[in-house]
C-alpha cells in the first residue's frame, strides 16, 4: 500500500491570535509529508529537477472536523490516489490518536521548470493506490459574482520557495487577510497563474451559496487563484436564521 505517515506537533507560529489553526500551517504539513513521501517514492524534488521538471499543486480542499491544540502529537497520513491524465491525486489525514481531526485531498501536475508549462508524462508512483477518497464531492467548483475588492498582497522573498514562485501555503494567509479573521472549517483553492516576487495580488469577495469566495487577481485582473471556505455557525448565526 502506499501510504507514509509521521507524528507531527505543532509550534505556537502555527496558531493565530485566538488559538485556531492557520490554514497556512496545516496547508504546510500536508505539503512537507506529500514530499517526503514523493522522496521516499524516487519521485521528489531532487529527482524531478534532475529532469528539469517539478511538481505543483494546482487544487486543494481540506476540512476540520475538531479542535486542534498545541502541545499534543497528532498522527499525519498520506496516500496517493491513482492518476488521471495530467492529474495526481493525494489525500492527507490528521488523527488525534485514533479521532479524525482534519482530512485534505489535491491535485498535483508536472511541470517544466524552464518553460513553466504542463509535462505529459508516463511518470507515477510504484505500488497498490487506495481506493477511497476523503469527500464525496471531491474539490468542488468555484464561482462567485458582485465581487468586492478586500485589499492586496505584495508578494516579498519570504514568499517565495524553490520552485521560484509564491508557495502553496502563503494563498491561505491571503485568503484569511480577506475574510478579516472569520472562523471556517472547509477550505477550497483553485490555483490558476504563477506569482513571482515583486508581484501585486488584489484580493476580492463574493458569495456562492453559504460559502465566501475569495478571488486573487494580478494587475492585469487575470485571476491568480480562487478560493472558498465555509464558515463555521455560532449560535447567533444559528439564531439568525431562526
Amino acid at each position: 500500500m502506499l501510504k507514509y505517515e509521521e507524528y507531527i506537533e505543532w509550534a505556537d507560529t502555527d496558531f493565530d491570535d485566538a488559538g485556531s489553526i492557520k490554514s497556512s500551517s496545516l496547508m504546510y504539513a500536508f505539503q512537507e509529508i506529500a514530499a517526503v513521501h514523493a522522496t521516499n517514492l524516487n519521485l521528489g524534488f531532487d529527482d524531478m529537477i534532475s529532469h528539469n521538471n517539478i511538481w505543483v499543486l494546482s487544487k486543494l480542499r481540506f476540512k476540520v472536523y475538531g479542535e486542534i491544540l498545541k502541545d499534543r502529537r497528532y498522527r499525519l497520513e498520506t496516500y496517493p490516489r491513482p492518476k488521471k491524465g495530467i492529474t495526481f491525486f493525494r489525500d492527507y489525514y490528521l488523527y488525534d490518536e485514533d479521532n479524525l481531526i482534519s482530512a485534505g485531498t489535491s491535485h498535483w501536475c508536472i511541470i517544466n521548470f524552464e518553460t513553466r508549462k504542463v509535462e505529459r508524462t508516463k511518470l507515477d508512483f510504484d505500488g497498490e493506490f487506495i481506493d477511497y477518497e476523503p469527500f464525496e464531492g471531491g474539490i468542488e467548483k468555484i464561482k462567485a459574482d458582485n465581487l468586492k475588492e478586500a485589499g492586496s498582497y505584495e508578494v516579498t522573498e519570504d514568499d517565495i520557495d524553490i520552485n521560484r514562485h509564491v508557495n502553496n501555503c502563503r494563498y491561505a494567509d491571503m485568503v484569511d487577510r480577506a475574510v478579516c479573521g472569520m472562523k471556517y472549517n472547509d477550505f477550497n483553492i483553485h490555483f490558476a497563474k504563477e506569482a513571482k516576487l515583486g508581484d501585486n495580488i488584489k484580493l476580492y469577495t463574493g458569495k456562492m451559496d453559504d460559502w465566501e469566495v475569495i478571488i486573487g487577481k494580478s494587475d492585469d485582473e487575470t485571476t491568480v487563484f480562487q478560493a472558498k471556505v465555509r464558515k463555521i455557525e455560532t449560535d447567533e448565526d444559528i439564531n439568525k436564521r431562526l
